[in-house]
Parts: C-alpha cells; sequence; structure tokens
C-alpha cells in the first residue's frame, strides 16, 4: 500500500502538468498573423480605423480572386452571416480578436453553405 502523501503529490503534479482548454487554444494560435489570419498582434500599431481598411492596406489578396477581380467574398462576425466585404467598415479594429480567411474551399467545409471566400472576424 502507498503512504497517503505519494499518492497526493502524484494528483498534484498531474493537475500542475494539465492545461485548460483556453490556453491550447491560445497556444496554437500565431501572436502575429500569417497569409491567412490577422491577431490583435497585428492590429496593435495599425493606423487604420476600421478592419476594410486594414484588409485593404495589409492583406488586399483576400479581397481578390484568382484572376486579379474582386471575389464575392462574404463576411462572418463570430458565427453570423454578416454580409459582403463592405461590412468590415462597421467593423473598429479595437474590437478584433482574430480575423480569418478562408478559400473557397475552405470555406465549403467550415460553413458548409456558401462557395466562395469567407472572412470570419472573431470578436473580444
Amino acid at each position: 500500500m502507498r503512504p497517503p502523501f505519494l499518492v497526493l503529490a502524484a494528483f498534484a503534479a498531474t493537475l500542475a502538468c494539465a492545461t485548460s482548454p483556453g490556453a491550447e487554444i491560445e497556444a496554437a494560435r500565431p501572436r502575429h498573423g500569417d497569409s491567412r489570419s490577422i491577431t490583435t498582434a497585428d492590429l496593435v500599431n495599425a493606423t487604420q480605423l476600421n478592419l476594410l481598411d486594414y484588409i485593404v492596406a495589409q492583406r488586399p489578396q483576400w479581397l481578390r480572386g484568382v484572376d486579379g477581380r474582386v471575389a464575392p467574398v462574404v463576411v462572418y462576425v463570430d458565427d453570423a452571416r454578416l454580409g459582403g466585404p463592405s461590412t468590415l467598415r462597421s467593423v473598429t479594429l479595437s474590437t478584433v480578436n482574430f480575423v480569418r480567411y478562408y478559400d473557397a474551399s475552405a470555406a465549403q467545409q467550415k460553413f458548409n453553405a456558401y462557395d466562395g471566400p469567407v472572412i470570419q472576424v472573431i470578436t473580444k
């Protein structure tokens, strides 16, 4: 039989090593965005006032198709469909936590109801 203090010590060590689901998500999210994402760290020194202006300046390819023409992008804020790219003008940078661009095939898998690119904004 093990002494109670060894069992308690093993239990405490297990708890200390465990992470919360929020910590795993935060660890998986890049500190700075890549070509398909924008994080709060990217927005800290931004001079633009709204998300549309930021995307036009920093990620213009999100608004264009493969042929260089304007793409029929749909915007989701959190999990609600907001509209087209012009709706991003109403999203202030201070309310943004994370932005993700999905090309048409990834958007079809994620949102299941649209056959074009999607910009998803996760708010604070």
